[in-house]
């Protein structure tokens, strides 16, 4: 299981517009941070989990050839504004892509993205060719379990992905206020776990740094990984104040898992 972290920033991406911040003018490639999307490669599979506003930019900046389905967390822009260059690997694939999400996030791609089934449209018209599914129990991708697990994040429901293959497990979860203990207990001793860490001053709809590490320590993950950071947070700084075993994930980093035999 190969992980890589396409943008791992909060909805403004840093640096911020207007901003002359110490991260936003920081010289640290690391605190250059477009808004947060994942690519798994798993068992021959190839999984995209959300479409940010950034993700051409990150499609071109690491090379990505082939997406076999996308997984989508929630409905709010930062996460699927950037769904409409799917179509470039329609193209490339010769396949329409499937695309996962519960009913409320289907309902918004099928309302903001209306074009994309409009059987009106003039032939030829380029556009992404996909396939909605909506979630409703665990399901799989090739030889990918995928596992939507519900959190709170906000008055729409939103959720993060466990995906097991190859004897491997991890957890995404960008976005995040609160954890149920039972999601809690399902994630238990992933060998990786990314979690939603906004800033340190309370959020109304993110967790803290500081509630992040309490989770990530009640989830006692081989490898956890903090994401969907703002510009409060300079890497560096973060990194030193985190307990061991936990990281401040950053645009372009991997997480590499070797099949279990």
């Amino acid at each position: 299981m190969k992980i890589l972290f396409l943008g791992t920033g909060t909805s403004v991406g840093i640096p911020v517009i207007g901003c002359d911040c110490p991260v936003c003018r920081s010289d640290n490639p690391k605190n250059r941070r477009l808004r947060a999307s994942l690519y798994v490669e798993a068992a021959g599979s190839h999984i995209l989990v959300d479409t940010s506003p950034d993700f051409r930019q990150q499609a071109l900046q690491y090379g990505l050839r082939r997406i076999d389905a996308v997984l989508f967390t929630h409905g709010h822009a930062d996460h699927i504004f950037g769904f409409d260059d799917i179509r470039r690997f329609n193209t490339i694939q010769g396949t329409v892509m499937p695309v996962y999400g519960t009913p409320e996030t289907v309902a918004d791609l099928r309302r903001i993205f209306d074009y994309v089934q409009d059987e009106s449209a003039p032939k030829g018209t380029y556009r992404p060719r996909a396939e909605f599914h909506e979630i409703k129990g665990p399901l799989s991708i090739g030889s990918v379990r995928v596992t939507a697990l519900p959190v709170e994040h906000g008055p729409k429901r939103t959720v993060g992905y466990l995906l097991e293959a190859e004897g491997r497990r991890m957890g995404y979860f960008p976005d995040c206020l609160v954890m149920d203990d039972a999601v809690v207990r399902q994630l238990k001793g992933v060998d990786v776990m990314i979690l939603d860490a906004l800033r340190h001053r309370p959020h109304a709809t993110h967790l803290t740094v500081e509630d992040s590490v309490i989770l990530l320590e009640r989830i006692k993950a081989g490898r956890s990984c903090l994401v969907h950071m703002c510009h409060d947070l300079d890497h560096e700084q973060l990194q030193k104040m985190l307990p061991a075993g936990m990281e401040v994930s950053y645009d372009g980093m991997v997480c590499e898992l070797p099949p279990v035999v």
